[in-house]
C-alpha cells in the first residue's frame, strides 16, 4: 500500500471518528461505557440513520485518486518525501539524493553507473514536476 493511500485512509478514519463524535450517542458517553440496553439502542439508532441515508440515495463514495494525484504522490515518494512537502523540502531532498546517487560517482562499475543514471533521471523529473507545481501556488 502506498504512502498516499495510507494517509488518505488515516484521514478518512479520523474524519469518520469526528463525525461520529459530533452526532454523539443518546447519552453522549463513549460506547465502552454504555450499558447493554443503551448500546442496543445506539446500534438501532445508527442503523435507522443508515437506512434513511440509503433511502435518500446517499452512499458512501470513496473517491479514487486521480491519475494526476497518483503521479504527484509518486514524485514525492521518489524524493523520499511525504505528500504536501514545501518547495524548500523538495529542493533539499533532491540535492541530498543527487549528491548521494550521482552517476559520476559510479564511473568504475558500468552496471551501477547505468542504475545511477536512471535514478538521477527519475529524481530530476520528480524535482522539475514538483517544483513547477509548487511554484504555481
Amino acid at each position: 500500500m502506498g504512502v498516499f493511500r495510507r494517509i488518505t485512509d488515516a484521514t478518512r478514519a479520523g474524519l469518520d471518528d469526528l463525525r461520529n463524535r459530533g452526532r454523539g450517542t443518546s447519552s453522549d458517553k463513549p460506547l465502552g461505557e454504555l450499558s447493554d440496553r443503551e448500546l442496543e439502542e445506539e446500534i438501532l439508532r445508527r442503523r435507522r440513520e443508515r437506512a434513511v441515508g440509503r433511502a435518500r440515495g446517499e452512499r458512501k463514495r470513496e473517491r479514487e485518486p486521480s491519475p494526476q494525484d497518483k503521479q504527484l504522490a509518486q514524485y514525492y515518494a521518489n524524493l523520499e518525501l511525504s505528500p504536501g512537502a514545501t518547495i524548500d523540502d523538495v529542493k533539499k531532498a533532491y540535492r541530498a539524493l543527487m549528491r548521494r546517487f550521482h552517476p559520476d560517482k559510479f564511473l568504475g562499475d558500468p552496471e551501477k553507473h547505468r542504475a545511477a543514471t536512471e535514478l538521477a533521471q527519475s529524481l530530476t523529473e520528480a524535482y522539475q514536476k514538483l517544483s513547477a507545481r509548487l511554484e504555481k501556488k
